[in-house]
């Protein structure tokens, strides 16, 4: 007989084979317990800083000052934003190629680009208050790119290094342990609530 379909048959013998390792061991591997102490996750950490500097640019940060009492009823915005210090902070950045869109508004130049840091370098700079929506980043940029005036009308700010942050996130997942923080960024056109220097060398 091959199998045996008695009536006292028994729907689950799990018990029937103990298992002697610990909570812990039970419910993850080896492999996925996380330990914050690792070598692995420093190494990983300094090297992903390393990465930075040899492949990224020098660039000022200006966090946005959550003032509350400035936030208009309507748009919920501040509509004049005040912003800290500049602090400088390598990041690696693609230039996107420029375009300008006709829109029924008028011209629009919707660049945008992408903006990667080490996450560990920016928790030392800004503590857990990390780059977020709103901030402005100012880059180098050694291009012509940022000589192309996309509105010639007089007093309008046209400065291609300048963007604001859209949104923000995690990235790089290293053994549970995110490694980098990448911003999401626009160009900022005709805006002049933000007057910032132009050199990003520290």
């Amino acid at each position: 007989m091959i199998h045996n379909f008695d009536f006292k048959q028994q729907f689950s013998t799990i018990d029937r084979t103990p298992d002697f390792r610990s909570e812990e061991e039970k419910l993850n591997s080896l492999l996925s317990v996380y330990n914050h102490d690792s070598q692995d996750i420093s190494y990983a950490e300094r090297l992903s800083e390393e990465i930075i500097n040899l492949s990224g640019a020098w660039m000022v940060v200006y966090k946005r000052r959550r003032n509350e009492g400035n936030r208009d009823d309507v748009w919920d915005e501040d509509a004049d934003p005040t912003y800290h210090n500049g602090k400088h902070v390598k990041g690696r950045f693609v230039p996107a190629p420029a375009e300008i869109a006709l829109t029924r508004w008028g011209v629009d130049v919707p660049n945008q680009t992408t903006i990667t840091f080490s996450r560990s370098v920016i928790l030392k700079e800004f503590g857990k208050l990390m780059i977020a929506e709103g901030d402005v980043i100012v880059v180098p940029h050694n291009t012509l790119i940022g000589t192309q005036f996309t509105d010639l009308r007089e007093g309008t700010n046209n400065r291609m290094d300048m963007f604001r942050v859209l949104k923000s996130s995690d990235t790089g997942n290293f053994k549970y342990r995110w490694i980098y923080w990448s911003c999401f960024c626009e160009a900022m056109i005709d805006d002049d609530s933000v007057k910032v220097p132009f050199r990003t060398d520290p």
